[in-house]
């Protein structure tokens, strides 16, 4: 059984802070949590709602959890919480449109009301201006928690109307351990880790054997590319759309290529600690394929891998996305900067 994490073990002196804040009543009107899932963002942003709605608190203000109060919070069916999250891609129009409603509400059982919105770098331009005016002056007794993993992704006009906090990283004891936990198999602790994920989506991806099998296809993929076979291409085919069956799984699948080389990069370049490494188990296979090929081919390579996300997100399929960076990465194998020079005079 999953064990639940909260923000007191995740983050505890962040959540401290919070708790401070509150007892004081100077907790900010917006706050930018930055970190992954499995750093504590939700919790944290879940952790200040139990303790602003929760009537049975101990000495130190930390929630009973399993009052109503707490219950309805934790289940997400509290009506004064508001959460709203990617659905596909981006946080909808009709999700901003709710939420511009919410917004212009009071509260429905106080004078309190929390705001809880997920993947705030997944909100358009238009929709995040549409947001500034309650983010800037949302009301008293307002809170607003945006979070996501990559701060430099949410506008700056958004940032600069929040307090931006951080998260720091979890300890790598305790990362083990939850991906243990999860199911996750040991060797595959260091790359679940760099793909920051929670102990819940690692076991999701550990279902049907889904992240072991990708890992080998992504490995299996990038031996041959490495080796300039073209039939790494019939891989695109006959593997990655197999496992890239939704946008989730395809992006853990880019992000696996991105760590492959990676890793590639750095032990080109003699870096070869394994505590740097995502694919350590691999790592003598690794140096022994990209021994033939430049630091100039290694470097490129793993540039390119960089774009496929930004592909993804401008609605190029993930067919093509893996296709042409497979196409392209042949080419900087055989030495061919051609095209990649052509890239970069655009």
């Amino acid at each position: 059984m999953e064990r639940e994490l909260t923000a007191t073990a995740l983050q505890p002196e962040i959540t401290a802070r919070f708790a401070s804040l509150i007892e004081r009543g100077t907790l900010a009107h917006a706050y930018l949590l930055v970190g992954n899932v499995n750093m504590g963002t939700v919790a944290l942003a879940t952790e200040v709602a139990l303790r602003l709605f929760c009537p049975h608190q101990d000495d130190q203000g930390h929630p009973d959890r399993t009052c109503p109060e707490c219950q309805r919070v934790l289940s997400g069916n509290h009506p004064d919480v508001v959460v709203a999250r990617p659905e596909g891609r981006q946080i909808k129009v009709d999700q901003v449109r709710y939420l511009k409603a919410e917004f212009s509400k009071t509260g429905v059982e106080g004078e309190k009301k929390v705001f809880i919105i997920e993947g705030a770098e997944t909100l358009t331009g238009s929709a995040a201006n549409s947001l500034l005016k309650f983010i800037e002056e949302p009301g008293p007794g307002v809170y607003i928690f945006l979070l996501t993993p990559n701060k430099n992704a949410v506008l700056q006009t958004v940032q600069s109307r929040c307090q931006v906090i951080e998260l720091r990283p979890l300890p790598s004891e305790m990362v083990k351990e939850q991906l243990q936990e999860a199911g996750v198999p040991e060797y595959l602790g260091p790359l679940a880790a760099g793909l920051g994920l929670s102990a819940k989506q690692g076991a999701s991806l550990m279902e049907d054997d889904w992240l072991p099998t990708s890992v080998k296809l992504v490995f299996d993929w990038f031996k041959e590319v490495a080796s300039g076979d073209p039939l790494s291409f019939v891989d695109v085919q006959t593997g990655f759309l197999k496992q890239g069956s939704d946008r989730a799984k395809q992006l853990v699948l880019l992000d696996l290529v991105t760590m492959v080389w990676r890793d590639a990069l750095l032990l080109k370049n003699r870096v070869t600690e394994p505590e740097r490494l995502h694919f350590r188990q691999w790592q003598a296979e690794v140096a022994q394929l990209i021994m033939p090929s430049s630091a100039q081919q290694v470097l490129v390579a793993s540039e390119l891998t960089l774009e496929g996300r930004h592909l993804l997100d401008q609605n190029i399929s993930f067919q093509n996305v893996v296709e042409q960076l497979t196409l392209r990465l042949l080419l900087v194998m055989k030495g061919d900067f051609s095209e990649e020079r052509g890239s970069n005079r655009e």
